[in-house]
């Protein structure tokens, strides 16, 4: 755990700067300054492309992590591994702009909207610049995130590409560029944060471009190929489940109700933050375990990062639910149709975190391909319930079906992994932290509402349940990794 700990408070402190960035951005000024039906059009972007990914990379973001402890060799440029990835990336971005190029007139029938079709149909070259562009920094994410250096990564991707969005966002405001300039500028940011990734990894040596085709002769390829091959579906399965519902409210609804969507699932996905986080050094440590087959060390980094990610998540969910109105005041009264969003997916988020990391688990694990068919039921089971459900209760609705396949797949795969390999991170004290935040909850309601601002009430109400929280989380010791954190940093000498 002492890496893990030193790791995530870096990249932790870049990713909460980059939240801070974030909400400024999607819940303050994209909305106001630039106009939610923008910020859905901008975002349905960004998870189309996101989709596509899967086909461009042949799914190589889990196969670097899982196979590259098998290359690892700084002295032999670690047998030409990143760059025989990179050329394989590199062939598969050029197919699938070819066939998101082909596939352009069904999107426009699927996206009948006359005000859909108009963004579509104009700034469609976009999806393949955002693809080709995202699927890079993927790439030198997950090769320096296995070679433990997550940090700047993380710099990059929530910190540097955010402070790029708000730039632009402000240029727009203040009549510096057009809504057509903003629009393809806000695609190609991604392109700094690639060289910047890309300048970072030569300054430490590790940036070698010259592919290792010595790896087709390697005893590992088949392996390496048939876990590439299921993983393309499986992630797309995973994408699927986790951002249909931005793909589909275009469709059914429209980019402006998107917009609002998108603003709400920017909080439920502050929830989760702390287990990405966590997860960014968690991640090689488990596939390294998987090779030396260390099951015990993996049951206990499992239990021990559940409860830590749900203390956390759990506790910031509270703060989501207690806020709601508040919330609203904030972003504006059109916004108040999609306040429940926030809380439905946040419910999915704490399912997800308190089941873990099962999913890298199962991709590490020699039954992987299972992944895949649980993957593919979620999948559908999504697009069904989302439909059925935007219909009747909107963006709410997507919510909703969101949360319900979010809970399902987890319990599908949580069931696997126990049957197969006697894991889960479950443990009393997850009973304790769930217990406590509905406590919290429960006492919200004693606290009376501060009329004279609503920013007061939010200061007020949130100072208060967070000490509350916090105060039984350490002193009871709920999670004792954030118990015994909080006493080495009051009290060094502290032993607990």
């Amino acid at each position: 755990m002492g890496s893990i700990k030193r790791q995530g408070i870096g990249s932790g402190i870049f990713m909460y700067v980059g939240l801070i960035v974030g909400f400024v951005n999607n819940s303050l000024l994209f909305p106001r300054y630039v106009g939610e039906e923008v910020l859905g059009f901008t975002q349905w972007l960004i998870e189309l492309a996101g989709l596509f990914i899967m086909l461009a990379s042949f799914a190589s973001n889990a196969t670097i992590i899982r196979f590259f402890p098998y290359f690892r060799n700084k002295s032999l440029k670690h047998n030409g591994f990143f760059g025989f990835i990179f050329l394989l990336r590199t062939i598969g971005i050029v197919l699938t702009a070819v066939i998101l190029y082909l596939a352009k007139g069904l999107i426009l029938e699927v996206y009948s909207k006359e005000t859909s079709q108009y963004y579509i149909e104009t700034y469609y070259p976009l999806l393949i610049v955002v693809l080709a562009l995202t699927c890079y920094l993927e790439l030198l994410e997950n090769y320096l995130g296995a070679l433990m250096r997550p940090r700047i990564p993380t710099f990059f991707r929530d910190v540097f590409g955010r402070l790029l969005a708000l730039a632009l966002i402000l240029l727009y405001h203040f009549q510096y560029i057009s809504l057509e300039e903003f629009i393809i500028l806000y695609a190609w940011r991604f392109a700094l944060s690639v060289l910047g990734l890309a300048a970072f990894t030569y300054y430490i040596g590790e940036l070698h471009f010259k592919a290792g085709f010595s790896i087709f002769r390697s005893p590992h390829f088949k392996q390496i190929a048939s876990y590439s091959f299921y993983s393309i579906f499986a992630t797309l399965g995973s994408k699927i489940t986790t951002k249909i519902d931005i793909l589909m409210i275009p469709s059914l609804l429209n980019f402006a109700l998107g917009g609002i969507y998108v603003v709400y699932s920017f909080f439920a996905s502050v929830i989760i933050l702390p287990h990405v986080g966590i997860g960014k050094i968690a991640s090689p440590i488990l596939a390294d375990a998987w090779k030396r087959e260390a099951y015990d060390e993996i049951r206990q980094l499992y239990s021990r990062t559940a409860l830590n990610n749900l203390a956390a998540g759990m506790l910031i969910f509270v703060g989501i639910v207690i806020n709601l109105d508040n919330i609203v005041a904030i972003l504006g009264p059109q916004f108040e149709a999609g306040k429940y969003v926030a809380v439905f997916l946040g419910i999915g988020q704490l399912s997800h975190i308190a089941n873990g990391y099962n999913g890298l688990l199962i991709n590490y694990s020699p039954h992987f391909r299972y992944d895949l068919v649980f993957k593919v039921v979620t999948a559908v089971a999504t697009i069904i319930s989302n439909y059925i459900f935007i219909s009747i209760y909107g963006i709410t609705g997507a919510a909703m079906a969101t949360a319900l396949t979010i809970i399902l797949i987890n319990a599908f795969i949580q069931t696997f992994l126990f049957r197969h390999y006697q894991m889960h991170p479950f443990s009393k004290k997850m009973l304790y932290v769930i217990g406590t935040g509905i406590l919290c909850l429960l006492i919200n309601l004693l606290i009376p509402v501060i009329k004279q601002h609503f920013l007061i009430d939010l200061l007020v109400r949130s100072s208060i349940i967070t000490l509350f929280y916090a105060a039984l989380i350490i002193h009871f010791r709920i999670a004792p990794d954030i118990s015994d954190l909080f006493w080495k940093i009051v009290k060094p000498g502290k032993k607990k």
